[in-house]
């Protein structure tokens, strides 16, 4: 989340807390997405400097040690660099290993085989530095290549082959657009194409927005409060087509196809205005539509997607960070999400990520906060 933003976010919650938190909050009504209380596990860091740190994605999922299972990384803010808890199958996480010691500031957590091993690699992104962390496939890093950046209005990195050579490639934030970094399939990189706008970007996401066989990219604007779609040019550069106004202080974008014609919309976690609005693309570049869901959670801070009840129709996961809940959100397939239900979890929960922590063919969260844990939702749809 914002550094700045989350003070004068806490001011605002003051005023209309008291009105949503006289909603009716049932975990879940009949027909809808369900999920079990949460259960948490330590995470072996050291309050305060456990945290997903003031990114939209700070946490990945993915199978680290080679056992099947999916653990998780998540950013250590104030702490040396990333740690790895790793998965035990039954929704709970063994304590936290430090993944690697590259310094603090490092709030920004992506995951992607850089080295073209087979292994899910980490790369991370601080104040003025990304770093990379090399899958031994045990579980343990090697730390790699570090380069020099400077952050946007949030720390944020993915990874995606954006030119095409069959390598992975790093995306991540600066102070006026996103910077290219080309990978060169053994875990180095070196800095590429840089998209700008006019405006400062809070928050991007990679997707299809049109008919094409290119990467292309989403990215919220902080400034205008708008988000602007690039079409992927094949070789790591992105041209801006359209964007569309989303809502007030919007701290994460993700891109999923939410109506079911074959190209990716957007949905968006807006703190200010306490709401969750997709936007429908027109498959040009531009939005035909939006649809938003009002006084939808206390502090929207990330959002993922995911099937969560197995219909074919793409759901929504959101954090709320002042009252500590996870706000679910079942897609109704024409572009429209209905809030389904909230679940608590630990304190100022900041990433949820998706994954069947439980070997039950269901997706599950797991989302980390400020209180040294992380709460797993077990699904039960």
């Amino acid at each position: 989340m914002h550094a700045r933003s989350f003070r004068r976010l806490l001011v605002l919650a003051a005023v209309t807390s008291a009105t949503i938190l006289t909603l009716p909050s049932a975990a879940w009504a009949a027909g809808t997405i369900a999920f079990a209380p949460a259960v948490n596990s330590p995470a072996g860091g050291s309050f305060p400097s456990w945290g997903p740190g003031p990114s939209p994605i700070g946490m990945v999922s993915a199978d680290f040690d080679g056992d099947g299972l999916a653990d998780i990384v998540a950013a250590d803010f104030q702490g040396s660099g990333p740690i790895l808890m790793k998965g035990k199958g039954n929704g709970t996480f063994a304590p936290g290993t430090r993944v690697g010691s590259v310094g603090n500031g490092f709030g920004a957590i992506a995951v992607g085989d850089l080295n073209g091993d087979g292994k899910p690699d980490v790369v991370a992104q601080a104040w003025t530095q990304i770093a990379v962390f090399l899958n031994n496939g045990n579980g343990a890093f090697t730390v790699g290549q570090k380069s020099t950046t400077i952050e946007g209005a949030q720390q944020e990195v993915l990874v995606a082959d954006v030119n095409h050579d069959g390598k992975a490639d790093v995306l991540s934030l600066l102070p006026t657009g996103v910077q290219t970094w080309l990978g060169s399939g053994d875990g180095t990189l070196k800095a590429g194409p840089v998209t700008t706008f006019g405006g400062t970007p809070g928050a991007f996401t990679v997707g299809k927005f049109h008919v094409g066989a290119t990467v292309d990219l989403a990215v919220n604007n902080d400034v205008s409060q708008q988000v602007e779609v690039f079409f992927g040019d094949g070789d790591g550069s992105f041209t801006h087509k359209g964007s569309s106004t989303s809502g007030l202080i919007t701290e994460d974008i993700r891109a999923a196809d939410f109506d079911g014609d074959g190209i990716d919309d957007i949905v968006t976690a807006d703190s200010f205005s306490f709401s969750t609005t997709v936007l429908l693309s027109d498959g040009r570049g531009g939005f035909k539509k939006t649809n938003r869901v009002n006084l939808s959670g206390l502090g929207p801070t990330s959002i993922a997607v995911g099937d969560f009840d197995h219909d074919g129709k793409m759901d929504a996961a959101m954090s709320a960070v002042l009252n500590s809940k996870m706000v679910i959100f079942k897609g109704n397939g024409d572009g429209t999400l209905t809030k389904s239900g909230e679940f608590d979890v630990t304190a100022q929960p900041q990433t949820p990520v998706l994954a069947d922590y439980d070997r039950d063919g269901k997706l599950d969260i797991a989302v980390a906060g400020s209180a040294n844990a992380v709460s797993y939702l077990k699904n039960i749809s």
